[in-house]
């Protein structure tokens, strides 16, 4: 359609402002973002913010949003002064804001995603009201006109999928502002269709949205005005009826652009880079096609059809199982990218930050990363041919930056874009491919990136140019190839490719006749879709079988050990596991919860041997102490050292791991000076304590209900309580935590102090059961017991996933292992290196599942 056509609605002249963004000025050090800018959004307007990256659009959002608060101006709603200290404040303001990247919990479903930190429905005693939330959840995605069940896990959703429940979160709020920053960016046309009826919609109803795009067709179609930035400034507000494109890129670049698409006829030489027959099982199939020297060939489809696989096959990240590759004519095997950088190849990810940078790294040590020879002697890196390198890099792509030395992380994306550019390009490549080369860029860098292939086509290089941008491709490409559902559907030379013919092959049918099957560029019937495997469903399944997996080695460990060991079936030998286990799951609970939330505690053996000891030595001092005493004693005395663990981590900012480890030691140095190495026998502790090990009026030892009834506590705890789910959604997403304004800092000490208390009350329990305190052996090796019966359990060690009963399966296998291996003459080694080869294994099987989830939301 025509770029100053546009579909949208008079803005009633009575409306008044929802926003209005007075002088508002924000510096990060002394980088200044955002100078003096005015802007207001009206209720019932879509207001486009346009500007090149590093313009301070999504710094302005993130005002609105309440992340970052302004150094200088003022926010008003409707003639108010309006505050936003944080996020949470914000969405209860009624401004929600949807991140180009949604900030979804991938391990939580999706009722949970649309209301968790956004006003989880509660029951009558503040419980979680899960029938509600589904119930609720799913008429505000009925109403979005998605077909999602609400107890659906987010991970391995598609991009549009999870765009369409954080839309939905929106709606649960209420929200009458309505910041969207990119939300387009990964969509297909159809779902871009889809996502802006329903913006329009929204703005009937009154809501006054913010819309971020570097697309200028869909700028021009949905907006009612459009406000550009430019370096930090508001350059000025248009209607949509009183501008054009080439006024809108002029304002943002601040100069009269060249075309936007370089693309002159050429005549192309020998093939480069020939495909033949590429097949990957699942992804792709048959897949033959050629790329010739200065020629752009462009690759379009459908989110899924399989573009990326067949780069990243030819590039070796995931070779191929079937099919030839040929390169400058001459048959190769590539089954790495080192094998394929070798032979001349170079490919630029659809992903620039999680797989084309090393963010903390500077621009320079990023440029030269996939060429080190060039920068380095006898293996001795040069840092001044390093920066040499990068400068000449950064002059030729013209990359804004303050010095190579700075990370690159602080770029912004084009500048990003430029940087993985430059690093592949000092390769010296004969054969370029490009994924998605423009997403996420503006204009003037869409055009610096269009006029750099174009050069590299005069120079001889062969393009393969991935891209959704069917304008791009259309312009760029010499020839098109079109693939669906794991199959090249079509191939068009550049005369002959249009939009419609592009998404007729895309979508499996030709333009004007739907009811037709594709003909591909050949002229023959075109074949069977693959298939894709579903690899996140069978994730699911496995995380669902995992308990019964457990339980059915728990049950094979005692029947082997039985068979082996007679004795090991006599009732003094079952008192002995039944007596053992109650000690790790009371420590266990903590450690689940903790684990669970992305962190470890390794102090908990420490808490537990100074609990106990603290409480011998009252006990010694205070004959008559009472029993209760006692308990609160160690609960105290634990809870106050996890709350130190909880400082360091939360408030502190130390890793878990490291400022754990440290008061381990610390903690076991606490012991001795406490104790001046001195045991506490039998003799000194009293009747009281030593009966909660025998037995109660139930028949079952009181340290066995204790466990029994703590569990059950902790499972209900975990899934009722809105701080319970919370922990599951720092663990699941950190960053998303806290844009959603969950208290992280809070929940974090929180269950740090809890792990601490239950391993003080564990150590009144071995007190209990062993009828002495060692200030040497009590609590030593505890911590490795208990991480490995939590990740046996299948507690998720990268947090965000964990149950009660898979834990308690956990305890009970660990605790037959500590019983058995003495009877069966092992010596206590071959314990420890149960625990350890236990933890490799659990831990293995969850980094499994994390990557085949993490492929199956690949595009």
């Amino acid at each position: 359609m025509n770029l100053t056509q546009s579909t949208h609605s008079t803005v009633p002249a009575r409306e008044p402002f929802a926003i209005a963004v007075e002088g508002v000025r924000k510096s990060f050090g002394s980088v200044s973002v955002l100078e003096d800018i005015t802007f207001d959004l009206r209720g019932g307007e879509i207001h486009t913010l346009m500007g090149e990256n590093g313009a301070g659009k999504s710094t302005l959002m993130k005002i609105l949003a309440g992340i970052h608060q302004p150094d200088a101006g003022r926010l008003t709603r409707n003639g108010n002064k309006l505050l936003l200290p944080s996020p949470l404040i914000a969405m209860r303001e009624g401004i929600a804001l949807i991140h180009q990247e949604p900030l979804s919990f991938p391990d939580l479903s999706v009722a949970e995603n649309i209301f968790l930190g956004r006003g989880t429905p509660r029951g009558r005693f503040g419980q979680v009201d899960w029938a509600a939330m589904k119930s609720r959840a799913g008429e505000l995605l009925e109403s979005l006109g998605v077909e999602l069940s609400p107890d659906t896990k987010l991970r391995g959703l598609s991009i549009a999928d999870q765009q369409m429940v954080e839309l939905a979160a929106a709606l649960s709020q209420s929200a009458q502002v309505l910041l969207m920053d990119e939300p387009t960016a990964s969509l297909t046309p159809r779902e871009v269709e889809r996502l802006f009826g329903i913006v329009r919609r929204l703005r009937n109803q009154g809501v006054a949205i913010v819309f971020i795009s570097h697309r200028l067709p869909e700028v021009f179609e949905i907006s009612d005005r459009i406000t550009v930035l430019r370096d930090g400034r508001c350059i000025g507000t248009r209607a949509v009826q009183a501008t054009s494109p080439e006024e809108i890129i002029q304002m943002m670049v601040g100069r009269e652009l060249d075309s936007m698409y370089e693309r002159p006829n050429s005549l192309p030489g020998e093939s480069l880079l020939e495909v033949n027959g590429l097949s990957r099982l699942g992804k792709f199939a048959d897949i033959s096609f050629n790329v010739r020297a200065g020629e752009i060939v462009g690759m379009a489809g459908l989110v899924g059809a399989g573009r990326t696989d067949v780069a990243r096959a030819i590039f070796g990240i995931a070779p191929a199982d079937g099919g030839t590759l040929r390169v400058g004519g001459q048959p190769v095997t590539i089954s790495s990218p080192r094998d394929a950088i070798d032979r001349g190849i170079a490919y630029v990810p659809e992903d620039r930050q999680k797989h084309g940078l090393l963010l903390p790294m500077s621009i320079a040590a990023n440029t030269s990363m996939a060429d080190l020879n060039k920068v380095s002697k006898l293996g001795w890196l040069s840092g001044r041919e390093e920066r040499r390198v990068a400068n000449s890099w950064a002059d030729k792509l013209r990359t804004r930056l303050r010095d190579v030395a700075q990370p690159v992380r602080e770029l912004s994306g084009g500048n990003q874009q430029k940087v993985v550019l430059g690093k592949w390009l000092q390769t010296e490549p004969r054969v370029l491919i490009l994924d998605e080369p423009t997403r996420g860029i503006d204009v003037g860098a869409k055009a610096e990136v269009h006029h750099l292939m174009a050069e590299l086509a005069r120079q001889g290089r062969s393009i393969l140019m991935i891209s959704s941008d069917l304008p791009e491709v259309l312009a760029m490409s010499d020839r098109v190839l079109v693939m669906r559902e794991g199959r090249i559907s079509g191939e068009f030379l550049r005369k002959d490719a249009t939009q419609e013919r592009i998404m007729a092959a895309a979508t499996g049918q030709q333009a004007g006749a739907p009811d037709e099957p594709l003909l591909n560029g050949s002229g023959s019937r075109e074949k069977a879709p693959i298939r894709r495997q579903d690899e996140s469903a069978g994730s699911a399944r496995w995380m669902r079988f995992r308990e019964l997996g457990i339980a059915a080695v728990v049950l094979l460990a005692f029947i082997a050990c039985s068979i082996i060991e007679p004795r090991f079936l006599s009732p003094e030998n079952l008192r002995s596991v039944l007596l053992y286990v109650p000690l790790i799951i009371v420590v266990a609970m903590g450690q689940m919860m903790v684990i669970i939330s992305r962190n470890i505690d390794l102090s908990v053996g420490s808490i537990l041997g100074f609990s106990a000891i603290v409480v011998g030595n009252a006990y010694i001092s205070h004959p008559g102490m009472h029993l209760w005493a006692a308990m609160l004693l160690a609960i105290g005395v634990g809870g106050l050292m996890g709350l130190m663990n909880g400082v360091f981590v939360a408030l502190l900012r130390v890793p878990a791991i490291i400022a754990t480890l440290g008061t381990l030691t610390a903690y076991r140095g606490l012991i001795f000076i406490y104790s001046g190495g001195k045991q506490v026998d039998n003799n000194d502790l009293p009747v009281s304590l030593i009966r909660l090990s025998q037995g109660s009026p139930v028949g079952i030892p009181w340290i066995v209900l204790f466990a029994i009834v703590l569990a059950i506590a902790t499972a209900v705890w975990l899934r009722y309580t809105r701080t319970g789910r919370e922990i599951f959604a720092i663990g699941s997403n950190p960053s998303a935590a806290l844009l959603r304004g969950i208290p992280v800092r809070r929940v974090l000490l929180l269950i740090f102090t809890l792990t601490g208390a239950l391993s003080g009350l564990a150590g009144l329990m071995f007190a209990s059961r062993f009828g002495y305190v060692n200030p040497v052996s009590t609590g030593a090796a505890m911590e490795l017991v208990v991480i490995s019966a939590v990740v046996i359990g299948g507690t998720n060690v990268f947090g965000g996933a964990g149950t009660v009963p898979g834990v308690l399966l956990g305890c009970l296998l660990l605790g037959l292992v500590n019983v058995a291996l003495p009877m069966l003459g092992a010596s206590a080694f071959w314990q420890l290196a149960l625990y350890g080869l236990a933890i490799l294994i659990a831990a293995s099987v969850d980094t499994l599942i994390q990557r085949r989830g993490s492929r199956a939301e690949e595009p």
